[in-house]
């Protein structure tokens, strides 16, 4: 796994110059001195020259740019300064604030995790000559084919007996497809090749005779029904292309057997069916969630609510242990937990994530010391971004220059366009685009949204969610933001729920006074100026300690 350090320090204390021509400090160079096996020393802790000449090595190749003295300076006093934040600065309140202590705790989970994914799955995947020659001769071969698509099994089986009965594919196509292309044309897919779909896709259409149509097959995104078009070969195919390519195709194999492996080994950790939910219990953890989430409230303050949500194996999972851990979860995760299926899932995985540690720990691949060298390295690099934006933050600056900064930037200091959206959520593509058919046809939407809409708070408002920033919508922004006021928009997948948008109220961006925004404004002025507060700060924790250059 790659060091983090490199990029990170190169790009934040030398920009595009020298910092450090010549060590400061008590630092002295020395050079043919038969010094081996140490490129510096910080207080007599040597820094190793084979690490170095990694490090260096990684940033060169990573970055794309030709050896030269000043990367070569750069990186040395990259790992001196290291050495010097992590030992010799008496600072130390990062290694207690929260939000880095949580995202070591991530960091670690995600380490221990990715081995055991290496040695349990990946490591075990096989590719046998017959795969090798079959993927050869798929590779040389074109298919052209149409495909109708579902997002539940039900609706999918639903479609394939409809076909058997003799209902044409044009007219299904019309009536599950949103996108007019795939709409108006029957679903056609036009010309593709080996590896240009999803693997459970190809290996459907690539199984098919021409005319013949699939059952529903799953894919990543939902189910599709395939029927095969056209098929064209390769007309000459020798032994010696096979040879040629064959460690590619091993190397392409054994990438698209991942996640199928990855799946499967999933789900003998934990048997999906197994799972006990109690539904009351969730629904008032989704209503907190709810609350505190997407409203944009957070709190520390967790009460003890010792209700039982879920349990697996003797296992049991009160509201209070999944609200704490679904509190540290990245924030744009938390907001996609707006139903009870998605809350299930988040649980789901809560589970096979304690399982799986369970399995390393068994194994003792938390203790390895490839696995411990990784995570101390992260867990550095994690301090160094903590500890450069707290030397940033106590830096003190007039307030003079972050006035001044604030008028240079006043487009910066200004309000969001705000919108305020009506919306409709539900889980089913098909309730969806009735609901926007009744909507065209005279429907009410508030009415609508109060009988069928799966976010609580906003449903009791007739889906009414008030001015709200246009960033806190998204991948939807540009969408709702073009929108005209009271036009429908949708249905639109967001996550695992179908959405119907409509546009009640739009503002226009003004400037914030500086008074409001002053602490913002520092905030933003000590971000942009971290480097040079980190590189001051750096000469004087040199001045003190001994750097002596190999």
């Amino acid at each position: 796994m790659k060091h983090l350090f490199p990029s990170l320090l190169f790009l934040l204390l030398v920009g595009g110059e020298p910092v450090f021509a010549t060590p400061g400090g008590k630092g002295k160079e020395n050079a043919g001195d038969g010094s081996e096996g140490w490129i510096a020393r910080v207080n007599g802790q040597p820094i190793d020259f084979d690490e170095y000449v990694r490090r260096y090595t990684d940033f060169i190749f990573s970055n794309g740019i030709k050896d030269n003295l000043l990367a070569r300076r750069a990186i040395l006093d990259n790992m001196i300064n290291e050495e010097l934040l992590l030992h010799h600065d008496t600072r130390t309140s990062v290694l207690y604030h929260p939000d880095y202590l949580n995202d070591v705790a991530r960091a670690e989970t995600r380490i221990v995790l990715a081995y055991l994914k290496d040695q349990e799955i990946y490591a075990k995947i096989t590719v046998d000559e017959r795969e090798l020659r079959q993927a050869f001769l798929r590779t040389n071969e074109k298919l052209a084919a149409r495909h109708l698509y579902a997002t539940t099994e039900e609706e999918a089986n639903s479609l394939y007996e409809l076909l058997k009965m003799g209902v044409g594919f044009d007219f299904l196509a019309e009536q599950v497809f949103t996108d007019s292309v795939l709409r108006n044309n029957g679903g056609y897919l036009g010309y593709f090749s080996w590896g240009d779909m999803d693997p459970a896709f190809e290996e459907a259409a690539y199984s098919l005779r021409v005319g013949e149509i699939s059952p529903p097959v799953r894919t990543a995104q939902g189910y599709s029904i395939i029927r095969l078009e056209d098929r064209l070969s390769h007309p000459l195919l020798t032994e010696n292309m096979f040879s040629q390519k064959k460690s590619h195709l091993e190397a392409a194999l054994r990438m698209r057997k991942k996640a199928p492996a990855e799946v499967e080994y999933l789900q003998e950790i934990l048997h999906a069916r197994q799972v006990v939910y109690h539904d009351e219990e969730l629904n008032i953890l989704l209503s907190d969630l709810d609350r505190w989430f997407t409203a944009g409230r957070e709190t520390d303050r967790v009460p003890d609510m010792s209700a039982v949500c879920a349990a697996y194996d003797q296992t049991t999972y009160s509201r209070g242990d999944l609200l704490r851990r679904l509190s540290k979860l990245p924030v744009d995760q938390r907001q996609l937990i707006t139903s009870m299926e998605v809350l299930k899932s988040a649980v789901r995985g809560l589970m096979t994530q304690d399982r799986l540690l369970s399995v390393a720990r068994q194994k003792g691949y938390d203790t390895l010391e490839t696995v411990r060298q990784t995570f101390e390295k992260t867990k550095n690099s994690l301090f160094l971004k903590y500890r450069f934006r707290e030397i940033a933050d106590q830096t003190h600056v007039p307030d003079s220059l972050i006035l001044e900064y604030y008028r240079t930037h006043i487009d910066r200091f200004s309000t969001e366009h705000e919108i305020n959206v009506q919306e409709i959520l539900v889980n089913d593509r098909t309730l969806a685009d009735s609901l926007k058919n009744a909507i065209a046809a005279g429907a009410d939407f508030g009415t609508l949204a109060r009988q069928h809409s799966m976010r609580k708070w906003s449903a009791e408002n007739d889906g009414i969610m008030g001015f709200a920033p246009l960033s806190r919508f998204g991948q939807l922004r540009g969408t709702l933001w073009d929108a005209t006021i009271g036009e429908v928009v949708g249905p639109i997948a967001v996550a695992e729920v179908f959405g119907l948008f409509r546009v009640f109220g739009k503002t226009e961006v003004k400037p914030i006074s500086f008074d409001r925004i002053r602490g913002r404004v520092e905030q933003e002025f000590k971000f942009e100026n971290q480097r040079t507060a980190v590189r001051r700060y750096l000469d004087r924790l040199r001045e003190n300690v001994a750097v002596d250059i190999n």
